[in-house]
């Protein structure tokens, strides 16, 4: 049996009428293993520049206030370290996980004649409270948009559900596989989904592995085999956007003709529906669009074209609020709508659709305009300018993918496309 732990060594940050204190710091140790956390002093104290954080041990050639030089005091840390060792091997090889108050006896005797032991601190590390502190980090530093955060809370809950006692070290090969089969299970995720979460999960316990909240680090090796087929990509061909924009609207359904505009405008602009929602006059330069995306923060330039100037012009003089140059409306409502307009203008040809949900295979069928949403727009960009020759690499600024893969379902159409297109040949 192994026990994963780490023994880290560091000062006690303290604080003064706010101001934090310099010198004559406590030396802590703190010991992490299997989602508990020891914390002791170690009885010795030195000045914050006479530390080495990385070292974990007093910079040679100093001394503390006591004069204890730094030979001295870091002796007496590796002694202690070697003894914690000790400590743990002698229950690796009984085959037990001592508990806090075992353990902090156990060292307490054992290290008692060489350091004193001042104080003693245990804590239990709540998975939870760690989790959101993961969110609340990680969500200031990489600005993450609220869709992101949206997804680890889904994550965060999901857990809550599967096992409110589950602890940071939990997560060996067998726990992760019955996680995933609860999602199967309870929430009937389609295994692309999944997939999603394990990714999302993976990135949590990456990150309290660097922290050293986690030592249990089998996620690492952990990559099952989920079963997948890949989603076919869904667009609008020319011959489709003219039926669409040819189309006369009844009179009853006229909101709709703001959907459509908004539709032909992603079509022909690659925008995606947060970037539409968010295009103010402040990005229209006379001949493109200057916009830092929502999504990624990146600054993309995408040049106007006929298609997209008739529908600025057409909306130039109607004000928006917050000087919005399109009539975009909530995103829910505008996937309604748009499925509403696919099914009026004739999109009723049906599309099956293939997925995995565990090992089970599942086949649906449903009409074309049942797979309008907010998204088509961009796709339908993607794959027209490929299907008409744009490089790949121009593709890729206007529309912002940071990567080839992620342009390769795409492509992998278009190629599609081109080959079916050279059978005419045959008939001639």
């Amino acid at each position: 049996m192994i026990i994963k732990r780490n023994i880290i060594f560091s000062l006690e940050k303290r604080k003064k009428n706010d101001l934090q204190i310099l010198e004559n710091l406590p030396i802590r140790v703190r010991i992490i293993y299997a989602g508990e956390r020891l914390d002791m002093s170690t009885g010795y104290r030195v000045d914050l520049n006479k530390w080495d954080e990385d070292k974990q041990r007093v910079k040679p050639s100093t001394t503390n206030k006591l004069k204890q030089s730094a030979s001295e005091i870091n002796a007496s840390l590796i002694k202690m370290e070697s003894v914690i060792q000790d400590i743990f091997k002698i229950y690796e090889v009984k085959e037990e996980i001592p508990s806090l108050s075992v353990l902090k006896g156990e060292i307490n005797a054992k290290i008692k004649i060489q350091t004193p032991i001042v104080e003693n601190k245990t804590t239990k590390i709540n998975f939870f409270e760690t989790f959101n502190q993961f969110l609340r980090e990680c969500a200031k530093e990489d600005n993450w948009a609220p869709a992101t955060i949206k997804k680890y809370t889904t994550l965060r809950n999901n857990l809550e559900k599967f096992d409110k006692r589950i602890s940071l070290d939990s997560f060996d090969h067998k726990k992760l596989d019955k996680y995933l089969d609860y999602l199967v299970t309870k929430h009937k995720y389609k295994n692309t989904t999944l997939e999603k979460h394990l990714k999302f999960l993976k990135r949590f316990l990456k990150w309290g592995v660097g922290k050293k909240y986690i030592t249990n680090d089998a996620y690492k090796d952990f990559f099952p085999k989920i079963k997948k087929v890949r989603k076919k990509v869904i667009f609008l061909t020319k011959s489709d956007i003219d039926k669409i924009k040819n189309f006369q609207i009844p009179d009853e359904k006229q909101y709709l003709e703001r959907v459509r505009d908004v539709l032909i405008f992603s079509c022909f602009s690659g925008l995606r529906y947060s970037d539409l929602y968010a295009l103010s006059w402040d990005d229209m330069k006379s001949s493109s669009l200057e916009f830092v995306t929502e999504k990624t923060d990146d600054k993309i330039i995408v040049e106007l074209n006929d298609h997209t100037r008739a529908i600025i012009e057409k909306y130039r003089y109607i004000r928006f609020p917050k000087n919005k140059v399109l009539p975009v409306i909530s995103n829910q409502k505008y996937n309604d709508y748009l499925k509403e307009l696919g099914e009026l203008v004739g999109f009723n040809d049906s599309i099956k659709e293939v997925f995995f949900r565990g090992n089970e295979r599942i086949e649906i069928v449903k009409s074309l305009y049942s797979h309008f949403s907010s998204h088509i727009g961009r796709r339908s960009f993607i794959c027209n300018g490929l299907y008409m020759g744009i490089p790949v690499h121009i593709m890729m600024k206007w529309t912002g993918h940071s990567d080839y893969d992620s342009m390769r379902p795409y492509i992998d159409t278009v190629d599609s496309m081109r080959s079916k297109a050279m059978e005419t040949f045959n008939k001639m």
